[in-house]
C-alpha cells in the first residue's frame, strides 16, 4: 500500500513532459485505485494544463472503474433481488462516469401526492396518471436524446422515452402501494396496472393513455405477428434494463460515440452472463 506521500509524488509526475514517464505513473495511480482519488481530484485545480488534463481523464476511468464493479456486483443478485431504481440510478452513473445523487426522496415526495390522489379519487390508476401526466406533466421524448434515457434527467426535465417514463411510473405506483410493473412489448413499452377483474396497460410515453388487455393481444397477433401474447407479462428487472441498455446502445452507436457504446455493451454482457 502507498503512503500519502508517494501517492502524491506520483501525481505530480503525471504532469511530466514524457509521456513514457507519464505512462508508467498512470499505470501506478491505477494500482492503487482508490487511494489515489483524493490527490488526483486536487490535482483538477492544478494551475499546470498538461497535469490537469491528465488527472481529470484518470479520475474518470478510475471512478468508472469503481462503478462497473458495483454493476456487477448488483448483475449477479438473483433475479427477485433486482432493485429497478438501483439498476436505474447505476445506469445514470454510467453517463456521468461516477454514482449520481439520490432521486429517492423525490420519488417520494410524488407517491405522497399520488396517496393524497387516491384519498380523493378513490382509484389508484387514475390518481397516477392525473399526477404524473397531468399535474407534473411528464411526457415524451426524443429517443436519440441521452437525456430522455436516465432516470435523474427524465424526472428533472418530466420528458423521457417509453421505458424510462414507465420506469417512474413503475417507482411512484409502488410507493404508493400500486401493483403496477413494466411490459416488455415489440417496439414498445407499456405499464401494467393488475386489477380484480383483469390488468390493464398504461403508454406512458402517450401521456398515460389506457389500453385493456383484449385490445394489446389482438396487436400483438395481428400487427406485430406474434401467436404468443407473453409479452404482456409483467417484466423482470433484469430485462427492463437490458432493454434499457439496448437503446442506450442504439443511441451512442448512432451519435458516433464509440467510447459509450463499447462501456453499454460491456455493462450489458455483464447484466447478460450473470443471469
Amino acid at each position: 500500500m502507498r503512503t500519502e506521500r508517494e501517492l502524491r509524488a506520483l501525481v505530480e509526475l503525471l504532469g511530466d513532459d514524457q509521456e513514457r514517464v507519464a505512462a508508467v505513473v498512470r499505470e501506478a495511480l491505477l494500482d492503487a485505485g482508490d487511494l489515489a482519488l483524493p490527490y488526483l481530484e486536487e490535482a483538477t485545480e492544478s494551475p499546470q494544463p498538461l497535469l490537469r488534463g491528465r488527472a481529470r481523464l484518470l479520475l474518470t476511468q478510475l471512478r468508472r472503474g469503481a462503478l462497473e464493479a458495483t454493476w456487477r456486483s448488483f448483475a449477479q443478485l438473483p433475479d427477485a433481488e433486482l432493485d429497478l431504481e438501483r439498476g436505474c440510478m447505476l445506469l445514470a452513473g454510467l453517463a456521468e462516469g461516477t454514482e449520481v445523487p439520490a432521486v429517492s426522496s423525490f420519488l417520494d415526495a410524488i407517491g405522497g401526492m399520488v396517496r393524497s390522489a387516491m384519498a380523493a379519487t378513490g382509484s389508484g390508476i387514475q390518481a397516477l396518471g392525473e399526477v404524473l401526466f397531468e399535474n407534473l406533466g411528464f411526457r415524451g421524448g426524443e429517443f436519440e436524446d441521452p437525456a430522455c434515457h436516465f432516470l435523474p434527467t427524465v424526472l428533472e426535465r418530466r420528458m423521457g422515452i417509453p421505458i424510462s417514463l414507465t420506469a417512474v411510473y413503475i417507482l411512484v405506483g409502488r410507493r404508493a402501494g400500486l401493483p403496477v410493473s413494466g411490459v416488455n412489448m415489440p417496439s414498445h413499452f407499456l405499464a401494467r396496472f393488475e386489477r380484480p377483474e383483469g390488468p390493464v396497460f398504461i403508454d406512458c410515453f402517450n401521456r398515460g393513455h389506457i389500453y385493456d388487455q383484449f385490445t394489446l393481444e389482438e396487436f400483438v397477433v395481428r400487427r406485430a405477428r406474434r401467436t404468443s401474447t407473453d409479452v404482456l407479462e409483467p417484466a423482470s428487472t433484469r430485462t427492463i434494463l437490458l432493454r434499457m441498455l439496448n437503446n442506450l446502445e442504439a443511441v451512442y452507436a448512432g451519435t458516433g460515440n464509440p467510447q459509450m457504446t463499447e462501456n453499454v455493451q460491456r455493462w450489458r454482457s455483464i447484466l447478460t452472463l450473470e443471469a
